[in-house]
């Protein structure tokens, strides 16, 4: 019986080290993986400009704070679907340790667009996000739309509450310039975990982004630690364009999710494995028994 024991175990082990593996990830230990993971979160990842949410926003279901990273605006402004005509578009100044902004109103929220725009001797950079307050508010359809600055990555349509941009999903995106279709433009793709890749827009200024499968496995230990909530990733949408001896850049970030099916087919298929070795081991010591008695008996 021991060395059926053995080989369950040989497989088992084959299978852990064959999952660092699938989807052309790297092998290694599970739990080393994910540390570096962690690492990639605190280290600078992109050179473009990035509005990020801070932690510690508190039980205020209508207050977050962001940060702003590789641009220097004099202020962040806030776009909202619906709400009093004076509050659809606030101006709130940047401060070092933070910006705080807030829900149209404390009843009204849903997703807002913030930006930041820096102007500078021939050149004009934009960066923009989306950020969810937890309150009821108007879907944000119409406000994707709407004109804000010069050039624009509109996202067509946006994951809703309970959706997720995921690893080796599609979704698209519109590039626009002073309202209109930007055709044959390049978007550029970062993630935090490395990849860089680039899409270019067809004729109605359409570009259908993949995002890549690059998430690092996740920690066994810590699979079902539900206090850690799902896990995200960052990433940043980049495009340029030059108009009237002056360059634009615009950048979009927020945050995707690892592909929810992946390994789950690597797994059923070691389940039946292992199921048919432990099926298969009686009769394989049956055989080897009867050939024994075979070799006696001549």
């Amino acid at each position: 019986m021991q060395r059926p024991i053995n080989l369950i175990l040989s497989v088992t082990l084959m299978l852990a080290c064959a999952s660092g593996v699938a989807d052309g990830r790297p092998a290694g230990n599970p739990a080393s993986a994910a540390a570096g993971q962690g690492k990639w979160q605190g280290r600078e990842w992109t050179k473009y400009p990035l509005l990020t949410p801070m932690m510690g926003r508190g039980g205020d279901r209508a207050v977050a704070k962001l940060a702003v990273k590789n641009l220097q605006p004099a202020e962040l402004e806030v776009f909202a679907a619906e709400g009093p005509v004076d509050r659809l578009r606030r101006q709130i100044p940047v401060t070092p340790e933070g910006t705080q902004i807030e829900a149209v109103t404390p009843k009204i929220g849903n997703y807002h667009w913030v930006s930041a725009r820096e102007e500078a001797e021939g050149k004009v950079t934009v960066a923009s996000t989306t950020y969810f307050f937890g309150n009821p508010g108007a879907a944000p359809t119409a406000l994707l739309l709407k004109p804000k600055y010069e050039l624009e990555i509109i996202p067509q349509p946006l994951p809703r509450e309970h959706g997720a941009y995921r690893e080796s999903d599609k979704w698209k995106f519109l590039l626009r310039f002073n309202g209109q279709p930007l055709a044959n433009k390049e978007l550029k793709l970062e993630t935090e975990f490395g990849t860089k890749t680039a899409f270019t827009s067809d004729a109605q200024g359409m570009v259908t982004v993949l995002f890549p499968l690059d998430f690092k496995p996740a920690d066994p230990a810590k699979a079902h630690d539900h206090h850690m909530g799902p896990r995200k990733g960052k990433f940043v949408l980049a495009a340029e364009h030059d108009e009237g001896g002056t360059h634009y850049l615009t950048a979009f970030n927020y945050a995707y999710s690892p592909d929810a099916t992946t390994g789950k087919n690597l797994l059923a298929g070691a389940g039946f494995g292992v199921f048919g070795m432990l099926l298969a081991a009686p009769l394989l010591r049956r055989k080897k028994a009867n050939n024994k008695n075979s070799v006696k008996g001549a």
